[in-house]
């Protein structure tokens, strides 16, 4: 994997509780030399993660719809800037450019691109890997949601293995070194 595509929340008050396990997703992917795409932020957890990677001189490719391209809300320190007319050039051209999604917690823009992905996916227009960053429990709810839908028949049971869900990174970290690093070394 040399890129992945992160979705990410931007409220600064959502900070604090989840900031450690961010930073040490970011010095992870960093240390394996995979290239962040991401929504550009300068706030929230987007926030933490740019200046987390920029730190470590990782590699920052940002997309953002052109209304907010602004000072206040987009990190100035991406390797690469990418404007987009919206929301939903934004997304396909995250898409794009990643080999993976990893969905950390986050709002309703959060919860679209991880929606439009596995839609996506479940389409059968990428085979992509999608990983849900479930930190401190903060997707339980959205799982609980998806066993519902499977119970009353709304998806079926291949849809749920669409996703892979982490309740920590030290597990999505064993997980890559197993699955997706060593496979990598093989490959090359």
């Amino acid at each position: 994997m040399r890129s992945i595509c992160i979705f990410a929340g931007s409220s600064d008050f959502a900070i604090d509780t989840y900031k450690e396990e961010v930073e040490k997703l970011a010095e992870y992917l960093v240390s394996k030399g995979v290239d962040i795409v991401y929504g550009a932020g300068r706030v929230g957890l987007m926030g933490v993660l740019s200046r987390k990677v920029h730190s470590l001189g990782g590699k920052l490719i940002g997309v953002v719809p052109g209304y907010f391209n602004t000072w206040r809300l987009v990190f100035d320190a991406c390797n690469e800037l990418i404007v987009t007319r919206d929301l939903q050039e934004r997304k396909s051209v995250m898409a794009g450019r990643a080999d993976g999604f990893l969905v950390l917690p986050g709002g309703i823009g959060t919860l679209d691109e991880f929606a439009e992905v596995l839609a996506w996916k479940q389409a059968h227009q990428h085979q992509k890997p999608i990983f849900l960053m479930n930190l401190y429990s903060f997707y339980d709810p959205l799982i609980s949601l998806f066993e519902n839908m499977l119970k009353k028949n709304f998806v079926l049971s291949s849809h749920m293995s669409l996703f892979k869900v982490f309740n920590s990174t030290d597990e999505f970290i064993v997980f890559s070194e197993r699955e997706i690093f060593a496979k990598d070394q093989v490959s090359r």
